[in-house]
Parts: C-alpha cells; sequence; structure tokens
C-alpha cells in the first residue's frame, strides 16, 4: 500500500431514485458498499479509506465495516447536506502526511487496481486526474415544455466517473476557495477547475458505472453472477488497449509540462504541443478500437442483457 495515497469513500447520499437504501442492500450475496471496498483494498494502494456516510446511519456502517478493518484502516465520518460537503468533511480527516488522495463513489463498485494505477500516474504528473470516457449517445438540448432546442455537439465531449485522484494540499485549496465563494458543485474536478486548476483525463474501459437506479442494480447484480467474463481473445485484446494506455497516459502528461516550461513560438515547444495532439488522437483511436472489440468479442453482460 502507499503511505502517500489516502481514499476518501463517498456515502452519505440518501439513494432517492433507488427507493431503499443501497448502501446496506444485499447485492450478490453482500451489501453493495462492501463490495466497493473490498476491490478498492484489492488495489492495494490506498493506506487509508475515510467512509463519509449520512448522519445518523454511523451505527449501522461500523457494524457493517468493522469486519473490513484486518484488511486495511478505515475511518468514519458524518458527511453534510450537499457532496461537497461530505467530501470536504472526507479531506479533514485525512492523514497528514498523504501526498494524494482519491475521492471516489461508494456506488461504485467495479473499481479496479488498473484504474486506480492509472489515474494515480496521471495525478503524479499534472496534480488533478479523473477517469472517463467519450460521450457515445446522442446529445440535446431540451426546453422546460420537452421539445428540443438543438442538438450538442459530442465530439469533444466526456462523462467523467470515479476514481478521481488529486494532490492532497491543491483538493484543500479547491475546497476551501470554494466555501468562501459560496459555489455548488457536484463534481470534484469541477470544484479544482473552478481553483484554476487543469484536470487531466484518463480514458476507462473497463465497466465502471455507479448504481444509481433499480436497472443498474439489476445490470450489477447480473455482472456478479456472471463473474464479468470475456472471450479469450477479447480479453487479450483489452489488455493490449489498456497497456497501450497506460503508456499514452504519462506521454500526454510529459508533452504538456514540457510545453509549459519552453517559451512561446521556440521549436521545443511546437514540438511538444505536436507529440501532444499525436498522442490524443491515438487515444482517441483506441477507443474507436475499443468500441469495436466489445462488438467482436462482446462480454457475457453483452451477450445477455438484463431483463426489466
Amino acid at each position: 500500500m502507499s503511505e502517500s495515497l489516502s481514499a476518501v469513500v463517498v456515502a452519505a447520499g440518501r439513494s432517492q431514485r433507488m427507493g431503499f437504501d443501497k448502501m446496506l442492500t444485499p447485492l450478490g450475496g453482500q451489501p453493495l458498499l462492501v463490495h466497493t471496498l473490498d476491490r478498492l483494498f484489492q488495489t492495494q494502494v490506498p493506506a487509508e479509506i475515510i467512509l463519509v456516510v449520512r448522519p445518523g446511519s454511523e451505527a449501522e456502517m461500523e457494524a457493517l465495516v468493522a469486519p473490513l478493518r484486518e484488511k486495511g484502516a478505515i475511518h468514519l465520518v458524518p458527511g453534510g447536506a450537499q457532496r461537497q460537503d461530505s467530501v470536504q468533511a472526507g479531506l479533514q480527516a485525512v492523514a497528514d502526511s498523504s501526498e494524494y488522495v482519491l475521492v471516489h463513489d461508494a456506488a461504485r463498485p467495479f473499481i479496479t487496481r488498473e484504474i486506480v494505477e492509472a489515474v494515480l500516474g496521471t495525478a503524479k504528473l499534472s496534480g488533478a486526474a479523473v477517469c472517463g470516457a467519450p460521450c457515445s449517445d446522442s446529445l440535446k438540448e431540451v426546453g422546460e415544455d420537452g421539445l428540443v432546442l438543438q442538438t450538442i455537439d459530442r465530439s469533444r465531449l466526456w462523462t467523467v466517473q470515479t476514481p478521481q485522484i488529486f494532490r492532497t494540499a491543491l483538493l484543500r485549496e479547491a475546497y476551501e476557495k470554494a466555501r468562501q465563494t459560496g459555489g455548488l458543485f457536484t463534481d470534484d474536478t469541477a470544484v479544482v477547475e473552478a481553483a484554476g486548476h487543469p484536470v487531466r483525463i484518463v480514458l476507462c474501459h473497463d465497466i465502471n458505472f455507479k448504481v444509481t437506479t433499480p436497472a443498474d442494480w439489476r445490470l450489477a447484480e447480473a455482472y456478479i453472477q456472471l463473474g464479468g467474463g470475456d472471450s479469450s481473445p477479447g480479453q487479450t485484446l483489452r489488455k493490449y488497449l489498456h497497456d497501450l494506455n497506460n503508456h499514452l497516459t504519462p506521454l500526454l502528461g510529459y508533452s504538456y509540462l514540457l510545453s509549459n516550461e519552453l517559451p512561446e513560438e521556440s521549436r521545443g515547444k511546437k514540438f511538444a504541443a505536436s507529440v501532444q495532439i499525436a498522442a490524443e488522437r491515438c487515444q482517441t483511436t483506441a477507443a474507436a478500437i475499443h468500441k469495436l472489440v466489445r462488438e467482436i468479442f462482446p462480454r457475457k453482460t453483452d451477450q445477455n442483457p438484463v431483463q426489466k
């Protein structure tokens, strides 16, 4: 485990869209929250987990996580009215020795070591990183009357997920600025962006969805029951694509940092910018190849869609 990385896991929501307390409800044999914490411990990366819980649920949560403490340190912290209040409460409990902090939704139970290491590697280069994927659905702006106002160009749009990893001091400073200005945010990278610091995104190929609705719950159950298995060629190709992106991510970071250090209009700066553009195009191509791999070698969950 890395003594320089702490994890803040946010589990303070009220599960209003689900209709029941999803954190404590068994999913494939054990509570959703236990799945998430188990997978996070399996990454063998964070030195501690700060679990932010809904005020009033501390006793239930304590009973739930007590058996997990043999795997690593878990500290419970009551959350606040808004998500950013909960994250800020978690940040206050992070060890002073922590150089980086990982923020993760407790409702994302399929976190992997590979994605944690990829996001952490990028955060070490740029100070702030998040995993995500390019938007695949068409996007519409819709008025209050239900009529489409316009179609949004999705070519540069990504959906972001967690984990999100930051230098601890940077995230604390950003949240303090948000507190002083009274800004409201639902995403930690947005807090950092509002403080004037850029955020680097890491392409995530893995299943990493957030369990928010009953349909998500059924999909998560099906995925757990099927074991998330792949056909052998598909699994191999996904691994190669994952490795490719692990090489591209630091290349993007190095070219970005190098470009910032070089004088404007210098040959070196133009070269660094060209490298960055090439690496970004390679990431886009890798995403297209990954989509094709999913069509040719579908996962079991793709072959057996969950029935509503």
